[in-house]
């Protein structure tokens, strides 16, 4: 069970961070075995043998969805079982899942009173060896690869048996046009803005009043690697395609502002391939420098938040930086299991910064810059922080990823 919130800031509040094991069999980083389509290990910069870096099972979990209430936990679901709808029971509905459900709909003409209650639909969710049909094909459901508060995905045997991810937008209780719009949203943003390291989208469709998207399947997210420290090499080549991602979304206005381990997702070949996901909360500037979000995930927040209420392509940045942190110290840039008051604390007198100044290295003062407080003295662009990134030793010598 999740422990209680803690007292509300401007923002909401934020129950405490926890983590979900991770499933079986999705990770080549569990032992000290290395996988055969590797040329070599990814050592770490602690261990004497240069082991690869073991995945922390609670690394936390991140969920931002529910409108000016900040985080939630995500609800840990195991491998070989699927997710559950909340009971058809009077508003408030539980927010623990039960067997099926409801999603309240509404109209824009409907002016609902406390007499009046909402038309709801009832739903239930896919289960292992259902078919979903979609538009360019049918899905079957083999397993469940992770659920939270307003999603889940699923593994599914696609067109020309072909893997898929099907993520599916939770419902929950929310408005029916709300849920519809959110989808909209991302399927839109997926299938505008490709690029080798964006996810990439298959197909979209709805079925029993419920939203898919058919994703590529991908081995696992970032933060199953995350809680050992990585050698700076390994640091190095998925900052490179982070920040080639990046760089490609602020070249066409889109500022992600959900950028943290669970939504970094990571194929396997002869090295690692970054792929980003979830534009569930992204935002288009339109011309703007800045925008302000509609929801703000406390644990990654950056400074701006706190002064203006608006986010930059530079807080995406920042975002990386809290990543490239966490992979090469193995710890998180701020302590996360405390009140919201002391997060805001440690985002306002600069605590990530002064600990990236402590690494003492090159690549850790290069943080310290993505992490400083105010933007004016920050990296401007995705392009600056790899130009700095490509003449430091780790990425000149190549030993660990040489030149193709």
């Amino acid at each position: 069970m999740p422990a209680p919130p803690a007292p509300p800031g401007p923002y909401g509040p934020l129950p405490t961070l926890q983590g979900a094991p991770p499933p079986q069999g999705m990770n080549p980083y569990q032992s000290q075995v290395v996988p055969p389509s590797y040329p070599q290990p990814y050592p770490t910069a602690t261990t004497p043998q240069h082991g690869v870096p073991v995945p922390q099972p609670h690394a936390p979990v991140v969920n931002p969805r529910k409108r000016d209430r900040g985080t939630l936990p995500a609800i840990p679901v195991p491998v070989a079982t699927t997710p559950q709808m909340p009971g058809v029971v009077p508003s408030p509905a539980p927010s623990r899942p039960a067997t099926s459900g409801t999603i309240p709909v509404t109209s824009p003409r409907a002016f609902p009173t406390s007499n009046v209650a909402l038309p709801r639909i009832m739903v239930q969710y896919p289960q292992v060896g259902s078919k979903l049909p979609g538009t360019r094909g049918t899905y079957e459901v083999r397993d469940v690869i992770g659920a939270g508060e307003f999603g889940a995905v699923y593994e599914c045997i696609g067109p020309f048996d072909q893997i898929y991810a099907v993520k599916m937008v939770r419902p929950s209780n929310r408005p029916y046009s709300e849920v519809h719009a959110e989808w909209a949203r991302e399927v839109q943003r997926l299938f505008s803005l490709r690029h080798p390291n964006v996810v990439y989208i298959y197909d979209s469709f709805t079925h029993d009043h419920l939203f898919y998207l058919a994703l590529e399947r991908c081995d696992h997210a970032l933060k199953m690697m995350l809680g050992s420290p990585m050698q700076e090499g390994l640091v190095i080549e998925i900052s490179r395609q982070l920040l080639a991602a990046v760089q490609f979304l602020h070249d066409n206005d889109v500022v992600h502002d959900d950028l943290h381990g669970g939504n970094v997702l990571i194929t396997h070949t002869d090295r690692p391939t970054v792929k980003i996901s979830d534009f569930g909360i992204s935002n288009e500037l339109r011309g703007m420098t800045a925008v302000r979000p509609n929801i703000v995930h406390h644990a990654i927040m950056a400074p701006e938040i706190l002064v203006t209420g608006y986010t930059s392509r530079q807080s995406d940045l920042y975002q990386v930086g809290l990543l490239m942190y966490w992979m090469l110290t193995g710890e998180s840039a701020m302590q996360l299991d405390v009140p919201y008051q002391e997060l805001v604390r440690q985002v306002s007198e600069g605590e990530p910064r002064q600990r990236a100044e402590q690494v003492g290295t090159p690549l850790g003062q290069l943080i310290a810059k993505m992490l400083r407080r105010r933007e004016a003295f920050r990296y401007t662009s995705a392009r600056e922080v790899w130009a700095d990134l490509r003449e430091l030793p780790a990425w000149k010598q190549r030993h660990l990823f040489p030149a193709r």
